[in-house]
């Protein structure tokens, strides 16, 4: 059988840091409060690897509330550090539909 879609990831984050002001230009631009996105990570979620500005940087896929959100995110050490939060893009919903538990 076809390998179908992603595999869904389940974490364990020991905690999550951002930036205030960060925060709140997000949510004015995306609707998304990062106390929100951080949801995400306590659920199913794919997680994809994208190195932007010579920094690791990571998207996880994955539920806050009834939202399909994306939140960027870099790791250090135990620590989640949320960049950005906004509504899954239609692919991304379709994505997530297939992917599978692994």
């Amino acid at each position: 059988m076809a390998d179908d879609g992603p595999d869904l990831e389940f974490l364990s984050p020991a905690s999550f840091e951002w930036d205030d002001r960060k925060c709140e230009l997000n949510l004015a631009k995306h609707g998304i409060d990062f106390d929100s996105a951080i949801e995400v990570f306590y659920g199913p979620i794919i997680l994809r690897r994208s190195d932007r500005n010579n920094e690791e940087r990571w998207t996880a896929l994955g539920y806050s509330g009834n939202r399909l959100i994306v939140v960027v995110h870099t790791r250090r050490l135990e620590v989640i550090r949320i960049i950005s939060a906004r509504r899954a893009r239609k692919h991304e919903k379709r994505e997530y539909r297939n992917a599978k538990v692994g």
